[in-house]
């Protein structure tokens, strides 16, 4: 299933590790809680074993439960910037993420590219083959852009409908569009699985200019789709 990408920088590591350590921190800190509630209460802790262990597996419980939360709760948050079709980010990612792109490469003088694209002539696809093809062939698009782009550095969004989005940090436009290229080798391979066979896309390219927001940016590159799709060649 194709993956919202992440990014592997020091502090996301540190979140992972994080996410995963969650339950067992709290337990460590928790466990205690019903002990150190009796010494306060009572002025003693448990004088027997068998109060020891009462106090510590209330604690344990404890413990589990609030990590089901947290677990949960994360899980929440995934489902809400994830598109349920295609596993890419969704449109509510896309704008947080534009964002701060946007702002720590013109921090840190990297290049930034975005590229926006939709599917050519995607209503004649609904129109002929009906709306589950049209998922699939969504799903298909999704996939050739998990297998091109940089699992770990880039992000890909679906945005609503057949329009998709990238962000490449560290890459100029040329790098940007031998990525689109890539993508649009693997949608031209036709596969019999699907019911549609080989599709096209059109995509705007564009760098981050210094200086440029992430509205003007995003501006640029939906009109660079625009003008890729009515040129010559559509």
């Amino acid at each position: 299933m194709p993956f919202p990408a992440t990014r592997p920088r020091i502090v996301d590591r540190v979140s992972a590790w994080r996410g995963r350590l969650g339950p067992l921190l709290w337990m460590y800190l928790l466990v205690p809680v019903p002990l150190l509630t009796d010494w306060v209460e009572n002025g003693a802790l448990p004088t027997t074993l068998r109060g020891w262990l009462t106090e510590a597996v209330g604690g344990f419980v404890i413990a589990a439960l609030v990590g089901r939360v947290r677990h949960d709760r994360r899980a929440l948050e995934s489902l809400a910037r994830t598109d349920g079709l295609t596993g890419l980010f969704n449109r509510h990612a896309f704008a947080g993420m534009l964002d701060a792109e946007c702002a720590r490469a013109g921090r840190g003088g990297q290049p930034l590219s975005l590229v926006y694209f939709d599917i050519d002539r995607f209503k004649s696809i609904n129109d002929r083959f009906g709306h589950a093809a049209g998922d699939q062939v969504l799903r298909q698009l999704a996939t050739a852009v998990a297998q091109t782009v940089r699992r770990h550095l880039d992000a890909a969004f679906r945005l609503g409908g057949d329009e998709f989005a990238l962000l490449l940090p560290q890459s100029d436009a040329a790098q940007a569009e031998a990525v689109v290229g890539r993508i649009r080798t693997c949608c031209a391979v036709h596969d019999p699985r699907w019911a549609v066979g080989a599709f096209d896309v059109s995509a705007g390219v564009v760098e981050l200019r210094p200086g440029e927001s992430s509205a003007q940016f995003l501006a640029r590159a939906d009109a660079a789709m625009y003008d890729h799709k009515t040129g010559p060649m559509h």
